[in-house]
């Protein structure tokens, strides 16, 4: 009994020092047994969307990733008891292994963390060369004005973060059609390399109808001199849907819509040669593929059934 005693003495201020650490670093001593990853992909590609799924406590505050700076919320599915959500990587992220965190709040001081780690692998996006007026490549003095106050424009308009997430389901295209311009492509314009192309571009007949990939709030309606008649769509939480070159549009700025909503009209109007959609996606300022969207969120979707 004497040695008993003896060892606990040792032992007790490990013992009481071990819960006063968590609390003051504000995480639960269940962390390890009561959140963690359980799936993510631990190789991705620049400029794709991948989906992450952890187990937790059901009635936490928040749940969200954080990669390179940003956040992504993650939401508590009811079939599949887990939360889930989406990552963006940008086209231009360095390929390297990456740090990312899987964090849950609750009401009160508790913070759950699940550390992992993502590598990114780089992707040739190749190059594609065009030829165009001379009056849409190189722009006088008012009309570069125009085009950089248009830019911070719809910059604007992506920035923002809708703490509300809208989009329900899977994404679909806005329109059928071939694909013309692929995502990623260094563009070379009159023999002079531009910007990457940082959505794609749908082939399809003047007049077809450009349906809302999911649903949302319309935030930028307007005319603008690279993409035309332009639509941006707000689904929350981040995530936004550009359509541009459009012959009209039939929305108007603070409308909601539903998957499937006609926003407008394939056209050509803007810099463009011929009759096309470009379809563009941001995730918390990441540019990617949008042909990635609909395959991801599809598969999340066939694992609730």
């Amino acid at each position: 009994m004497h040695f008993v005693a003896l060892l606990f003495r040792q032992f007790l201020p490990i013992l009481i020092f071990t819960p006063l650490l968590l609390v003051l670093t504000g995480q639960s001593p269940y962390t390890q047994n009561h959140f963690r990853a359980e799936s993510l992909p631990r190789v991705a590609k620049q400029g794709e969307v991948y989906s992450i799924r952890a187990l937790g406590p059901t009635l936490l505050k928040s749940v969200y990733v954080e990669f390179q700076g940003a956040r992504f919320p993650m939401a508590f599915g009811e079939k599949r008891g887990a939360y889930e959500g989406l990552i963006g990587i940008d086209m231009n992220t360095r390929p390297s292994t990456y740090p990312i965190k899987i964090v849950g709040t609750n009401e009160g001081s508790g913070v759950y963390v699940s550390p992992l780690s993502l590598k990114v692998e780089k992707v040739y996006f190749g190059v594609q060369k065009l030829s165009l007026p001379s009056s849409m490549v190189d722009l006088d003095t008012k009309t570069l004005e125009r085009v950089n106050q248009e830019a911070r424009q719809l910059e604007a308009s992506l920035q923002a973060f809708r703490d509300e997430r809208l989009w329900r389901g899977p994404f679909i295209r806005p329109v059928e059609g071939k694909l013309s311009g692929a995502f990623g492509l260094s563009r070379v314009i009159n023999g002079k390399r531009r910007n990457q192309h940082t959505g794609i571009d749908l082939q399809a007949e003047e007049g077809t109808p450009v349906l809302a990939c999911n649903s949302g709030m319309i935030v930028l309606v307007d005319q603008l001199f690279f993409s035309g008649k332009s639509v941006v769509l707000d689904h929350g939480w981040g995530l936004f849907s550009m359509y541009f070159h459009l012959s009209e549009t039939l929305v108007k700025e603070g409308d909601r819509v539903n998957q499937g909503a006609m926003l407008g009209r394939v056209g050509s109007t803007g810099r463009s040669t011929e009759s096309h959609l470009h379809w563009g996606i941001r995730m918390n300022g990441a540019r990617v593929d949008p042909l990635s969207l609909p395959g991801v969120t599809k598969t999340m979707e066939k694992k609730t059934e």
